[in-house]
Order: structure tokens, then C-alpha cells, then sequence
């Protein structure tokens, strides 16, 4: 089971023309993964960080405190398969 008071881990992925996505869980390895898969569908020069973050109790809506980033990737250009 996880605690919130743990931290959660947060990915985010983005290329340049604004495409993206991002999310939240509780285990660094499936964010890990998730930053990976999410990158793989983006353009080359696409890039993403996993952190992180806290769930902010004193907030009056829910937020996330970010915390130090763990992993930044970048995607680089695909390379195309020989015939």
C-alpha cells in the first residue's frame, strides 16, 4: 500500500509542436516506463523529467509540491531500418 505522505512520482513529456502528456503514480519505475512509452509516440526533440512531488494538504484546491527531478530523456532522431 501507498501513503501519500511518501510522495508520488510525476512524468511529463512534450515535444515542440505542444504535444504532450503527463501523470502521476505512486512507483518510480512504472513512471519511468510511462515517461519512456509517452516519449516514443512524440516527434524527435521531444523531451520529459520524472519528479518528485507531494500532495499539498494546506492547499484550498488539491495541488502537488514538486520536488527534485529524478530522470530527464530525451528523444532523438529514429533510425531508419536497412532493407
Amino acid at each position: 500500500m501507498h501513503f501519500d505522505t511518501e510522495g508520488f512520482y510525476s512524468w511529463t513529456a512534450s515535444d515542440d509542436d505542444g504535444r504532450g502528456s503527463c501523470g502521476i503514480t505512486g512507483e518510480l519505475e512504472r513512471a519511468s516506463a510511462r515517461l519512456r512509452q509517452a516519449l516514443e509516440s512524440l516527434a524527435p526533440g521531444a523531451t520529459g523529467a520524472v519528479q518528485f512531488v507531494r500532495l499539498d494538504r494546506y492547499a484550498s484546491d488539491p495541488s502537488y509540491i514538486y520536488g527534485v527531478t529524478l530522470l530527464r530523456l530525451r528523444r532523438e532522431k529514429a533510425i531508419a531500418a536497412a532493407e
